[in-house]
């Protein structure tokens, strides 16, 4: 029994330990490059979590078509972040609510070259399904962070986005290390992920979100609980959510560890910046 015991453990700890270190260095790629006066250390904060999915998602996941992935995933990057500074440019004149719609050119060009990719594949082609959908959600993974350049860039902009990113770090770092102690009640069996993880995840989301500077004030702090609350819920939900394919998939375990350090920062960046301008005002 007691070797039963060490050996799960030893499990969670590796399945755990990477992606924890991991999301610490991601949060503080994104606390401390981005600047106010200076937007290219924001887009260079993104450029990075991007290159870590471009790189490792394929591998993670197993799928047919690496160089493909690689090379639509960085076009589709690089697009996406160069229409994020012009659509984020304070000049630009339209609604906060309505920058992120230039995005959507990306996306959608991003899905017509993952069909192409398809067809360029020397037959006979394997796993076209497979291939073809792990393609098109790392376009979409690499473009939703391009929100937070978007978001950088408005009135109070770096404020809020530090005020995000310090919810969905507290969400994910939390999450990890009760998960890695006590993954109780589990949430599914073969996953070491338990319901205590989220719900002390998002609580530590709200706390961190409350002590940012941005949260002075009554109805900034209260704005600050509400960020917390949904982007720590979403962030636990996207962790556990990445935890799950890891499991499944059992691809290397330095891929494995980057997706699930860097998917929940980034596909929760397009709800981050509409929360963000909505409880910001």
């Amino acid at each position: 029994m007691t070797h039963v015991l060490q050996r799960v453990a030893q499990t969670r700890l590796w399945h755990h330990g990477p992606a924890l270190l991991g999301a610490v260095g991601v949060s503080l790629v994104l606390l401390t490059l981005p600047a106010e006066d200076d937007i290219r250390r924001a887009v260079a904060a993104v450029a990075i979590l991007q290159l870590a999915l471009v790189v490792s998602w394929a591998f993670a996941f197993g799928f047919r078509g690496h160089l493909g992935s690689v090379l639509i995933g960085t076009g589709a990057a690089i697009g996406a972040d160069l229409v994020a500074v012009r659509a984020g440019d304070p000049d630009a004149p339209s609604d906060p609510g309505e920058r992120l719609g230039p995005l959507a050119a990306v996306v959608a060009l991003a899905f017509v070259l993952s069909f192409v990719h398809q067809l360029s594949r020397r037959a006979p082609r394997v796993d076209v399904a497979g291939s073809m959908s792990g393609v098109a959600l790392l376009t979409a993974m690499v473009i939703a962070p391009s929100a937070y350049v978007i978001l950088v860039q408005l009135a109070d902009g770096p404020a809020l986005l530090e005020t995000c990113v310090a919810a969905i770090a507290a969400a994910v770092v939390v999450g990890h290390v009760v998960d890695l102690l006590l993954p109780y009640p589990r949430i599914v069996e073969g996953v070491p992920r338990g319901l205590l993880g989220f719900v002390l995840g998002t609580g530590a989301a709200m706390f961190f979100a409350d002590r940012t500077d941005g949260a002075d004030g009554l109805v900034a702090q209260l704005g600050a609980l509400i960020l917390g609350g949904v982007l720590g819920g979403l962030a636990c939900l996207l962790a556990i959510g990445a935890s799950y394919a890891a499991v499944e998939d059992r691809g290397p375990r330095l891929a494995q560890a980057a997706v699930q350090a860097v998917l929940p920062f980034a596909a929760a960046a397009p709800v981050a910046y509409f929360v963000a301008i909505l409880v910001g005002g």
